[in-house]
């Protein structure tokens, strides 16, 4: 038998599918082996029939090789290469404008955004030949370190709010608060099997972060957060990882998430426990009219009489603050016209329908939790950035993938397509739970024979 599977995975050449395949056919020779000494063979008779009924190690090798191998996301490659290239004409055209070098100078500023750009490619690539499955292994450690970062920027560990250095590491800091998704996902896993005591824990990993975004104060971020997090929070529990009532308990923890952070807000709005600018933005939402929501009648008026093709006349860098970044749609559909801005939000459908067909198409429930919340933090950006552009929601700090303009923002969004692209590179060479550091294995793998 063991010179059968020492044949057989000389044939597979991804390193990181032998260890399963081993274990599956060793299992299906082993059940065999039994069926074969129950019609009455000897030992050893029985495991030379159930090598030989496995037939041509050599050739099932092959055959495995096939399946088995590492695949490439080429339809996502593809959209975060068109996107980046926008990003970087559109930044370029911005920068290069005399009108914005007289009103914004800053050194070396055309270089800024496709340097993050390429400091981004780096981070994607290395993300996705390192294997997500490193990214389970030490989710704790990262969840851990990342809640400190968070806690060390509420306390003002960096400086005084008027400190550039301060504010430069606390938008770094708020801005990779959204890398935490993924990581609980891995986090979670790590709780499978496990009863309400771990559900309850599961729960708490979710709090604290959303609590520290909050405190920041970063209410967008702490939505995104939380959004994201109970829905991969209720994708396991759905997918059997608690031994806990599946509908039940996904009612109660969306009712309390539902609930509870709105009477928790208006308690604070009440008692004036927000900053002024989260207050305003609460009072945007009560009220169609007064000093509150002033940028988002701005953004609305921006919105009209836009030109099919071509500038609308308005001077956008003049009296639209954050053009580049928060607002990057307004500026794209008054200087290029409505049809540019469809062909955007089209091109960011598309990549937001190629992350979620990526997870949906492989097997393994990590990578499928951790892949949705890589997605939702996409899809959340994307929708309240441009309700927030055309003045449907109250003005909030958000960005559009690719294209806004801000390194940390750039970089993330690089960080998430690279776990994406490391999640459907192992799609067919991890079966359906893999091991990782504190949990049972579990074989869940087919083979075709």
């Amino acid at each position: 038998m063991e010179e059968y599977l020492e044949k057989l995975l000389s044939q597979i050449r991804c390193k990181k599918a032998r260890p399963y395949i081993s274990d599956e056919i060793r299992k299906h020779m082993e059940d065999q082996i039994t069926e074969n000494i129950a019609h009455g063979m000897t030992a050893k008779e029985a495991e030379i029939n159930a090598v030989a009924d496995m037939g041509d190690p050599v050739e099932v090798g092959i055959s495995l090789d096939k399946v088995h191998k590492p695949q490439v996301a080429w339809k996502l490659i593809v959209i975060v290469g068109i996107l980046s290239l926008l990003g970087i004409l559109i930044q370029l055209t911005i920068v290069s404008n005399p009108a914005y070098k007289f009103l914004f100078w800053e050194p070396n500023l055309e270089y800024k955004f496709v340097l993050s750009e390429i400091l981004g490619i780096a981070v994607m690539c290395g993300i996705y030949f390192l294997d997500y499955t490193i990214i389970a292994k030490y989710s704790k450690f990262i969840g851990a370190f990342m809640i400190v970062m968070g806690i060390l920027s509420i306390l003002g560990f960096w400086g005084t709010y008027g400190n550039a250095k301060y504010y430069s590491i606390r938008l770094f800091t708020t801005t990779f608060m959204m890398f935490y998704v993924p990581t609980y996902g891995a986090i979670l896993y790590k709780y499978r099997g496990g009863g309400a005591a771990s559900l309850l824990k599961a729960i708490v990993w979710l709090m604290i972060p959303v609590i520290i975004s909050f405190k920041m104060p970063a209410l967008v971020v702490a939505t995104i957060l939380m959004v994201s997090m109970l829905i991969q929070l209720s994708t396991a529990i759905i997918k059997g990882w608690f031994k806990v009532p599946v509908k039940r308990t996904i009612a109660v923890i969306w009712t309390a998430f539902g609930i509870l952070p709105i009477i928790l807000l208006f308690s604070m709005y009440a008692l004036h426990m927000l900053a002024v600018y989260q207050e305003a933005r609460i009072r945007a939402w009560l009220f169609a009219t007064g000093d509150a929501s002033y940028m988002s009648n701005l953004l609305r008026y921006l919105c009209t009489d836009i030109a099919f093709i071509g500038n609308s006349g308005k001077n956008v860098m003049e009296i639209l603050p954050d053009f580049n970044s928060d607002y990057i749609f307004s500026y794209i559909i008054n200087s290029y016209g409505s049809i540019a801005g469809m062909m955007i939000i089209a091109a960011l459908a598309v990549l937001i329908l190629c992350v979620f067909s990526a997870c949906l198409k492989q097997k393994n429930e990590l990578g499928l939790v951790m892949g949705f919340g890589c997605g939702m933090v996409i899809l959340l950006n994307t929708v309240i950035n441009l309700l927030s552009t055309v003045g449907v929601i109250p003005s909030a700090a958000s960005f559009l993938p690719f294209l806004s303009a801000g390194g940390s923002n750039i970089i993330l969004c690089y960080a998430l397509v690279g776990i994406i692209m490391s999640i459907y590179r192992y799609k067919d060479v991890y079966p359906k739970h893999v091991k990782v550091p504190g949990k049972t294995f579990q074989m869940k793998f087919t083979i075709g024979l």
